[in-house]
């Protein structure tokens, strides 16, 4: 298995190839986009806070990733009308002028727009396509792609049945989780995230409160880390079922994040895959990841598992909530923390990692 990690700059590569990174992946926009389409997405995050300035630093990348591949993301779920033949085209001078891997692609209309272009092998279907079942799978191997991103919801017993012979597989393991099945959403981010905001009814009661916190871990804890490490959704536990699942690439997600988290994603992950490589079970892995990252409370009663289905034989057990810190989930006063009906993860101030 090989850490698939996040780029938005050239200096970026060599830092998260030293940290463990195999692969890489970033998204880069076709010149005179703007233009035709206004701000229509390419690739799912903005261009200015994520995205690669252009095409020389895309090569770049490329000249300094050396053997690691690198993908580009052509993954927006739709597109306007005549932005198709335009991506072709910049899809195909990605991979055989710029020396892209593969590219990452979501809307079907594109994949198969590609695959009449001769393409297909170099297509990564992408999470948003919503490839939950082996039907899905058997459809997508049909069409000649070379791999298929699994979606954020899904469980490991899913992927396993899911992850069929005759393709590549790629899971998320790190950071970033969302409220919906991205692939299926009609929410938009334009005028704030509306998955971040909503509530489940008019007045904040107990199941809002529950909401919220689930809402909080999936935005990386309020976009808070300890020690370094981002407090995000993570699957590192899940690693060794996720190989014998046939999971090849471990997605570490955040383009736009700045380089030490990102970096401290790839460093923790690397930990995590040495272990699991050198056959370390889960609770090898889940111990030596609390001993680097700290915040042991959130791995209790799997709070940020991506994958909780790992723990399904031995369900977790909530400690006593301890004494409340300035960092902790919404909604949560001290009077809430002693009622046990409420659910109270209290992140203390992390200590230094043991040298």
């Amino acid at each position: 298995m090989k850490i698939l990690a996040p780029l938005r700059s050239a200096d970026e590569v060599l830092p998260l190839a030293d940290a463990g990174a195999g692969e890489f992946y970033c998204g880069v926009t076709p010149p005179g986009w703007e233009a035709a389409f206004g701000q229509a997405s390419v690739h799912r995050r903005s261009a200015r806070s994520a995205g690669v300035s252009g095409l020389d630093e895309l090569r770049q990348i490329v000249a300094l990733a050396g053997d690691a591949p690198v993908f580009a993301t052509l993954n927006a779920a739709s597109y306007p009308a005549g932005a198709i033949p335009r991506l072709v085209d910049f899809g195909r001078m990605l991979v055989e002028e710029a020396n892209v891997a593969a590219l990452i692609v979501a809307e079907l209309e594109l994949i198969l727009a590609l695959g009449d272009a001769g393409l297909a092998g170099r297509v990564h279907v992408s999470s948003l396509a919503t490839c939950r079942n082996p039907g899905a799978a058997a459809f997508y191997r049909g069409l000649g792609v070379s791999r298929v991103i699994l979606p954020r919801h899904m469980t490991l017993a899913e992927i396993e049945q899911t992850a069929i012979p005759g393709l590549e597989w790629e899971a998320f393991l790190l950071n970033d989780g969302c409220a919906f099945e991205e692939g299926t959403c009609s929410t938009t981010h334009a005028f704030r995230p509306y998955c971040i905001d909503d509530q489940v009814g008019q007045a904040q009661g107990r199941l809002d409160e529950r909401y919220a916190f689930w809402k909080w871990t999936l935005n990386n804890c309020g976009c808070q880390t300890s020690r370094g490490y981002t407090l995000g959704p993570c699957g590192l536990c899940a690693l060794a079922r996720l190989e014998r699942a046939g999971v090849e690439s471990l997605k570490v997600v955040g383009r736009e994040a700045p380089l030490a988290r990102k970096l401290g994603s790839v460093r923790l992950a690397s930990i995590a895959l040495r272990l699991a490589e050198g056959g370390g079970t889960r609770e090898a892995i889940r111990d030596a990841v609390v001993a680097e990252r700290g915040a042991p409370e959130l791995c209790e009663s799997a709070h940020l598992c991506y994958y909780p289905d790992v723990w399904a034989d031995t369900p977790p057990k909530p400690r006593q909530a301890q004494a409340t810190s300035t960092r902790k989930a919404p909604g949560h006063s001290p009077a809430a923390a002693a009622a046990p009906t409420r659910r109270v993860v209290p992140i203390h101030a992390a200590a230094p990692a043991p040298s």
